[in-house]
């Protein structure tokens, strides 16, 4: 068997950004190099790429192609031999990955996918790409505006393949727009999916039928619960949705699967219905209980951001109520602070390259919420800062928002 040599001569700055940075050969695979892949990380290469594997691929590709001869195109390697089913890790890119394996997959099947529906996923995968590299070049625009209106038209065939469309766009909202406002794309992907799914059965029939599904479900019903958490509105999906969440979806944002239950569990009680102090306070002290404050390794760092944050909402949420006297009402506040200050010191010792960093949005906001000391608000600044400057940069709001929560605080003295 013939081994294939890789290409030499090939310039360094053609390496992916990890990979330079750490001063490591890069291998130059796309979408992602080897060295990337195995660490779970982003892979952003310095230059363009063309992302196109066959002929029927180029056709339904919106973007301009290079002539098959090019030599511009002679040292881009698309992997033909492995499909990703699911991402490395659940972000933008891992996204994207995803989006790229279920395209290929329905273009070299005979699953009976309308033309529309094929043609949604290759353009949302142009537009998504686009997006990355430069959200305000005329390509991008153009992508988006071709992208929309393809998704458009399969919404109104009512095709459940546009929920593909729906969750790249509501992940573009959920990074880019208002904090905690990304409700509307999962409205949209609710009202579809109701029309062929009307329980956990039909569910699982209709993920069996078109693959990928339930990864695209899990970022939905995720964005759900955390931007409800924000907005203190009511939850758009069903317990029997969220079961599409499994162990390694928990493992790559960092959220221990029991907080992420008592998260719903306050989301579903924002207004303090059939609930007491005693209830919320021993669920939040379970999660006090569990944290390690001895283990510093990434991944305790991130369960801390999230257990904290739920401890922080919980007696924030009993500190309202009714039956509570000022006595205990005192000691909550003492907690609350104390709580905001193991969450912070967790942030700042999580290094912004970690692939949970982007993910502890919701809890650093929940806990920036109730920062009380100048310390606290300047860690809670960091992470947001942090957010806008990485390769993608993300929540461009956030920081204001708890600016001007800071500010009616410390104005009312609290």
């Amino acid at each position: 068997m013939t081994r294939i040599k890789k290409p030499r001569g090939i310039r360094h700055d053609r390496d992916c950004h990890r990979c330079k940075v750490r001063g490591i050969k890069c291998d130059l695979n796309r979408p992602r190099c080897q060295s990337c892949l195995q660490g779970g990380e982003a892979c952003q290469y310095p230059q363009r790429v063309v992302w196109v594997k066959d002929k029927k691929a180029k056709a339904l590709n919106p973007s301009p192609e290079p002539r098959e001869n090019s030599s511009q195109t002679s040292n881009v390697q698309i992997p033909t031999t492995e499909i990703v089913t699911k991402p490395a890790s659940i972000n933008l890119y891992g996204f994207i990955d995803l989006l790229g394996a279920f395209y290929q997959q329905i273009t070299s099947s005979s699953r009976d996918i309308p033309e529309e529906g094929v043609q949604l996923i290759s353009r949302t995968l142009s537009f998504a790409r686009s997006r990355i590299e430069d959200a305000g070049n005329k390509e991008s625009i153009q992508s988006h505006l071709i992208a929309l209106t393809n998704l458009s038209q399969v919404i109104e065939s009512a095709h459940p393949i546009a929920l593909f469309g729906i969750a790249t766009f509501a992940m573009f909202e959920v990074c880019c727009g208002s904090f905690g406002n990304w409700h509307c794309h999962l409205q949209g992907a609710r009202s579809l999916l109701d029309l062929h799914c009307q329980h956990k059965g039909a569910l699982d029939d209709l993920c069996g039928e078109i693959s990928g599904l339930a990864n695209v479900l899990a970022y939905l019903v995720w964005f759900d619960v955390t931007g409800a958490l924000v907005r203190e509105s009511s939850l758009i999906f069903d317990d029997w949705h969220r079961e599409t969440l499994d162990a390694e979806f928990f493992d790559s944002v960092g959220c221990p699967a029991d907080t992420f239950e008592f998260l719903v569990y306050l989301a579903k009680h924002r207004n303090h219905d059939g609930i007491h102090t005693l209830n919320l306070s021993s669920q939040a002290m379970a999660q006090i209980l569990q944290l390690n404050a001895g283990d510093l390794s990434e991944r305790n760092l991130a369960a801390t951001v999230y257990r904290g944050a739920g401890a922080i909402m919980a007696f924030s949420r009993a500190g309202g109520l009714e039956d509570l006297d000022s006595s205990t009402s005192m000691y909550h506040s003492i907690v609350i602070s104390s709580m905001v200050d193991r969450v912070c010191e967790a942030i700042a010792k999580i290094p912004a390259t970690s692939r949970f960093y982007v993910h502890l949005a919701t809890p650093a906001y929940l806990s920036g919420m109730q920062a009380s000391t100048t310390k606290q608000c300047e860690i809670i600044r960091g992470y947001w800062r942090n957010c806008r400057s990485c390769e993608f940069p993300r929540y461009p709001d956030a920081e204001a928002q708890c600016e001007k929560r800071w500010r009616r605080s410390y104005r009312s003295g609290g």
